[in-house]
C-alpha cells in the first residue's frame, strides 16, 4: 500500500465508511511503519473536528490496552456505573437495532445522535455532593433562562499543548446577547506565533432572520483560506444557522443532574460561584468556537470540565478542561501525538474578565453584507394572516410556560401549507410547526420513527427526541386532520406540559409508519409487551444503563420466518455521551461469521463472545439466543457491565 491509497482509506474511515476487512488490515500494517501517514491521520482528525458544531472524537481501538482488566470484570458491575432500574411506564417504549448479518443491511446508517466516544461513567468522579445539590444546579440554570434578557462579557482563552511549536495560545473572546435571537461572538487570536501562521480570529452574528459567520478554515499550512457564510430569511431558532447561547447560560451542558458533580463553592471574577464538573462530551456546547473556524487541539470525551457558575444568575464565569486519567486516555493521546498531560493540570481555560447585564446596542448585532447569502426562505407573517397564507389557523398551546409570541413564519421557498409559530422569554424558546397536508410515512418535523412514544397528560400520545447538536428537545404529534412539531430548550417536563395543553389528541403512529419492507425483511415498531408476545425467546431489559437513559423504542424484524428483536435506549434529555444503546436478539446456536479484521474473542456472561472495536459492538450466544449490544460512545467494559445486568433469559 502506498501513501495515496493509505490517505484515501484514512479519509473514508473518518467519514464513517465501512472498509473491507482486507483494506483495514493493510491500512493498519501500513500505519505501523509509516510516520508520514500517521501524521496525516492526526491532521485529518483535526480538520474533521473543526468542521463540526459539536466535538466528536473518533472511537479509539482499545482492545490491546484493556483486555487484561476486562477478563476479570466480565461478570461484575463496575463501581463507576450507575444502576438504573427502568421505570415501569417507560419500559413499554422502545430502542435501537443491531441485527445479525442476514438483516444487518437494514441498519446501516440508522444510528442517530452518536456524538462521542467514552461514555459518561468515571470511577474517579468526586462523590462529595448529593443528587439534590446537582438538581439544584440544573433547576437553577433552567429557571434563569426566561429572566436573562441581555448580556455582555469578555473572556480570555488559554489553550495548552496546541502543537509542538506552540505550547500555549492566548485568545480573547467577546460575547453579546439580547433577547430574542440576537447574539454575537468574536474571538481574537493574540498568540505570538514563532513562525508564519493564520490567526484563529472568528466572528458569529445572529440577528433574528439574519446569520453570519467568518473565520479561517482548518488547514495544515501556514496560510489558511478564510471562510465566510451568511444566511437571510432564517427560520427562527434554526438548527442550520444556530446561536451558541450556552456561552451565556449552559442549558444544554447542565441539563441533567445525573451528569453533574457539584464540587462546592468558590470565587470567580470577585463573585460567589458554584463549582461543578461534567465530562467534556457533555460540556461541548461551551466550546462552539472549536468548530466555527481555525485549528484547535483535540479533547478526549471524558476529559473533565470544571465550571464556575455565578451563584445568583447561573451564567458561567470560568471553565477549565483537565485531562481524564487512565490507560484509555493515554492511548488516545499517543495516537494524536499529544505530550504527557498530568490530570491535575488544566489544558484549556476560559475565564471572564467582565460581565454586564445591561442591554447591548443594536449596532452590535448588525450582520455584515456578503455577495451571495444563503436563503432559508422563511417568510414572516402576522398571526392573523396565517389562515389566508397557509390555508388554516394554527393551533396554539394554552400553557406557554410564561413565554410570549415572537414570530410567525411560512417556512421554505415555496408557499407550502405549513406554519411555524415561535414563542420566547429571555433565552427560552418554543417553536410550534404545523401542517394539514402531511403525507410522509414518518412523524412530522425532526423526529424519527424510533422516537420515544409518550402518553400525554389528559390523553393522547406524542413522539419525543432529546436535544442534540444544534437542536432542542423535540416532540411530534399526529392528530386527526393535522400534524404538529414542537421544539424547545425548555426541560423535557415543561415541554410535555406544553404539549398536553395543545387542543388536539395525539394518535399512535399509523401502520404505514410502523411497518416497512427492506431487503426481504419486514421491520415493525412494536411495544415491549408486543415483542415479548411474538418473540420465541425471553426479552430481558438491562438494569444497568448510562445515567438518564430509558427505553425509547422496540422493533420486531422478520426474515424468512425468523424473528429478531431490537431494543433502543436513549438519554431522556440530551443526546450526547453514549449515543444510542442498541440490544438485538434472535435465535441462533453460534456467532455469525466474523465481519471485521479487528475482532477479539472475549467471555460474556459465561459464554464465548466477540468484541468489534470499530463498531463498539459486543456479541455472544446464550441459551440459544444470539445477542448483539452496541453503543458508539461506550467502551468494552461499559458494554460488559450492561450485558451482565440483563436478567437471565431462557429460550422457549
Amino acid at each position: 500500500m502506498d501513501h495515496d491509497q493509505a490517505e484515501r482509506l484514512i479519509s473514508e474511515r473518518l467519514d464513517g465508511e465501512r472498509l473491507p476487512s482486507r483494506a483495514i488490515v493493510s491500512l493498519e500494517h501500513h500505519l505501523e511503519g509509516c510516520a508520514e501517514c500517521r501524521a496525516f491521520e492526526r491532521g485529518a482528525y483535526r480538520l474533521r473536528e473543526a468542521a463540526r458544531f459539536e466535538v466528536v472524537p473518533a472511537v479509539p481501538d482499545l482492545v490491546e490496552s484493556i483486555m487484561a482488566s476486562v477478563e476479570t470484570e466480565a461478570g461484575t458491575h463496575r463501581p463507576g456505573l450507575r444502576i438504573v432500574r427502568p421505570r415501569e411506564l417507560r419500559t413499554r417504549r422502545s430502542l435501537l437495532p443491531r441485527l445479525a448479518p442476514a438483516i444487518a443491511a437494514l441498519l446501516v446508517g440508522v444510528l442517530v445522535g452518536s456524538l462521542v466516544v467514552g461514555g459518561p461513567w468515571r470511577e474517579d468522579a468526586p462523590r462529595n455532593s448529593s443528587a439534590l445539590a446537582a438538581e439544584d444546579v440544573t433547576d437553577g440554570v433552567a429557571g434563569a433562562a426566561a429572566a436573562l434578557d441581555a448580556y455582555e462579557a469578555t473572556f480570555v482563552i488559554t489553550e495548552r499543548n496546541f502543537s509542538p511549536e506552540v505550547d500555549e495560545r492566548r485568545l480573547s473572546m467577546h460575547v453579546w446577547f439580547r433577547a430574542p435571537e440576537r447574539f454575537r461572538l468574536d474571538v481574537t487570536d493574540e498568540t505570538d506565533y514563532p513562525q508564519r501562521a493564520t490567526p484563529t480570529t472568528l466572528r458569529l452574528v445572529v440577528n433574528g432572520d439574519r446569520w453570519y459567520s467568518s473565520g479561517p478554515e482548518a488547514c495544515a499550512s501556514a496560510r489558511c483560506p478564510q471562510r465566510e457564510t451568511s444566511v437571510r430569511n432564517r427560520v427562527p431558532f434554526s438548527s442550520a444557522a444556530p446561536a451558541p447561547t450556552d456561552l451565556v447560560l449552559p442549558l444544554t451542558a447542565l441539563a441533567e443532574p445525573e451528569h453533574v458533580t457539584v464540587l462546592g463553592f468558590g470565587t470567580a471574577l470577585d463573585r460567589r460561584a458554584v463549582l461543578v464538573e461534567v465530562p467534556f462530551e457533555r460540556a461541548a456546547s461551551l466550546f462552539p468556537f472549536l468548530s466555527i473556524g481555525g485549528d484547535w487541539r483535540p479533547f478526549f470525551p471524558n476529559d473533565r470540565v470544571r465550571i464556575w457558575l455565578d451563584a445568583q444568575n447561573w451564567f458561567p464565569l470560568r471553565w477549565q478542561v483537565f485531562p481524564a486519567g487512565g490507560h484509555v486516555r493515554d492511548a488516545w493521546a499517543l495516537r494524536f501525538g499529544l505530550p504527557e498531560e498530568p490530570s491535575r493540570h488544566a489544558i484549556f481555560e476560559v475565564e471572564a474578565l467582565s460581565v454586564d447585564l445591561s442591554s447591548p446596542s443594536s449596532r452590535v448585532f448588525e450582520v455584515p453584507s456578503t455577495r451571495r447569502p444563503e436563503d432559508q426562505g422563511a417568510r414572516a407573517i402576522l398571526l392573523e394572516q396565517a389562515e389566508r397564507e397557509a390555508g388554516f389557523e394554527p393551533v396554539a398551546p394554552s400553557d406557554l410556560e410564561g413565554l410570549d409570541l415572537y414570530r410567525v413564519v411560512i417556512p421554505g421557498l415555496s408557499d407550502a401549507g405549513e406554519t411555524i409559530v415561535t414563542y420566547t422569554g429571555g433565552l427560552s424558546f418554543l417553536k410550534v410547526g404545523e401542517t394539514r397536508s402531511w403525507s410522509t410515512d414518518a412523524p412530522f418535523g425532526a423526529v424519527g420513527v424510533r422516537a420515544e412514544e409518550i402518553a400525554l397528560e389528559g390523553g393522547g400520545v406524542a413522539y419525543y427526541e432529546p436535544a442534540a447538536a444544534g437542536q432542542g428537545r423535540r416532540l411530534s404529534i399526529h392528530a386527526a386532520g393535522t400534524d404538529l412539531y414542537l421544539e424547545t430548550n425548555l426541560t423535557r417536563e415543561r415541554l410535555l406540559a406544553v404539549a398536553a395543553s395543545m387542543p388536539v389528541t395525539g394518535l399512535p403512529m399509523p401502520e404505514s409508519w410502523r411497518l416497512r419492507q427492506s431487503g426481504g425483511a419486514t421491520v415493525e415498531r412494536v411495544s415491549l409487551d408486543g415483542a415479548r408476545a411474538m418473540a420465541p425467546f425471553e426479552i430481558g431489559v438491562p438494569e444497568t444503563l448510562p445515567p438518564g437513559f430509558t427505553l425509547a423504542s422496540v422493533e420486531l424484524i422478520r426474515v424468512s420466518g425468523d424473528v429478531g428483536v431490537t431494543l433502543y435506549f436513549r438519554d431522556a434529555e440530551v443526546d450526547a455521551g453514549a449515543g444510542t444503546v442498541r440490544l438485538h436478539l434472535e435465535t441462533a446456536s453460534e456467532l455469525p461469521p466474523a465481519s471485521s479484521a479487528r475482532q477479539s474473542a472475549i467471555r460474556v456472561r459465561g459464554s464465548e463472545g466477540r468484541w468489534t472495536p470499530e463498531r463498539s459492538q459486543l456479541e455472544w450466544v446464550e441459551d440459544g439466543v444470539y445477542r448483539s449490544l452496541d453503543a458508539p460512545g461506550l467502551a468494552l467494559e461499559d458494554l460488559l457491565a450492561i450485558a451482565a445486568s440483563i436478567p437471565g433469559a431462557e429460550s422457549r
